[in-house]
């Protein structure tokens, strides 16, 4: 009897564990829904369901959606210009090809909001935000037309975040290959009722790209938004001791300082010579290389994706950064750790 119970309870333990164990399923329908309706990562809670936003820096915030990079061109060309948080607005399904078949699934996408604009589930997820527009006075949205509409993942952020943005001067700048764009001003004043857009949206597509700077330079003056095109200073830090740096104006210095708007840069750097520390920036920047012999505490680019941080002097063909403020030559060179080896170095704003 003893024997018969034991066995018993152990087949009951192990139906138990079994029981209570829930494999995902992929095709799950219900997951797929809450995917493709924007459901997912939504910040709009309360209580402990409210995100932990990132503070602004600055009045401007850029958001952006880019799925060929176009996009994310022209948010290089705003915030080399302009002082500006960026946020970019992500799809909540990685993956997707949605230029295969003439942007099928981009265009199934905006037929779905625009047969009913209305309603939450028309809308495709998004990614979680980390901005509270209503931090900031302005908002330069910059999004890429589909089919002759907004792209469906820049809808689905003003649906969801327009009340954040009620009152807001809000600024547009759409791209496109030739399309007009007046859907996507359309679609812009129907999800954003309440705010306030500032001129004419911006309009860059295949004929104008090559003078994109230019066209967003002479909106952002037409706005009366460039107030400090460019700072003055970026900062290096090492072992969390940190220097400023005071920059040149060029195109390097203005592709730098768009990239640590949206985040800080760091690098591994290396002993070289015995006069400067150099490494792979990760990135490629504009170079506009002339023979410099350098001094103690300039920043150089080399080869258009390497930084040199000198501690002594070399002639060579670079691009000019800028130059760090240090005390004396031992200070620098200790800051530096010049000859000790690698040093990890991080970039900011």
């Amino acid at each position: 009897m003893r024997k018969a119970l034991s066995i018993f309870l152990a087949l009951s333990t192990l139906l138990s564990a079994f029981a209570c164990e829930t494999l995902p399923t992929p095709e799950d329908p219900q997951e797929e829904s809450k995917e493709n309706t924007g459901d997912q990562d939504d910040n709009q809670g309360n209580g402990d369901d409210t995100p932990d936003y990132k503070d602004a820096t600055y009045k401007t915030l850029v958001v952006y959606f880019s799925y060929t990079g176009n996009c994310r061109d022209i948010v290089s060309s705003v915030t080399g210009l302009l002082e500006a948080d960026v946020m970019e607005i992500k799809p909540a399904v990685d993956g997707q090809d949605y230029a295969a078949n003439n942007y099928k699934l981009g265009a199934d996408l905006i037929n779905a909001i625009n047969a009913k604009p209305g309603e939450t589930t028309s809308y495709p997820g998004i990614k979680a935000i980390d901005r509270n527009a209503a931090d900031y006075e302005t908002i330069i949205l910059v999004t890429p037309l589909w089919h002759s509409h907004m792209a469906a993942f820049m809808q689905t952020y003003l649906f969801k975040y327009g009340a954040q943005i009620a009152g807001k001067n809000v600024g547009l700048i759409v791209s496109s290959h030739s399309s007009g764009i007046s859907s996507v001003v359309a679609d812009a004043n129907r999800l954003l009722p309440n705010a306030t857009f500032m001129g004419e949206a911006l309009w860059v597509n295949q004929s104008n790209r090559s003078k994109q700077d230019e066209l967003v330079k002479n909106w952002l003056t037409g706005l009366n938004l460039i107030e400090n095109t460019m700072p003055g200073q970026i900062k290096i830090t090492v072992s969390g001791k940190t220097l400023p740096v005071n920059i040149e104006s060029n195109d390097a210095t203005k592709a730098l300082v768009a990239a640590l708007r949206e985040a800080s840069i760091t690098y591994e750097a290396h002993d070289y010579g015995g006069f400067e520390k150099v490494g792979a920036l990760g990135r490629s920047l504009p170079a506009s290389d002339t023979q410099i012999t350098t001094q103690a505490g300039d920043v150089i680019l080399y080869n258009g994706n390497q930084i040199v941080l000198f501690y002594g002097s070399n002639t060579w063909s670079y691009t000019r950064l800028g130059k760090m403020e240090y005390g004396s030559l031992d200070e620098l060179k200790s800051f530096l750790k010049a000859g000790e080896g690698n040093i990890s170095v991080t970039l900011s704003l």
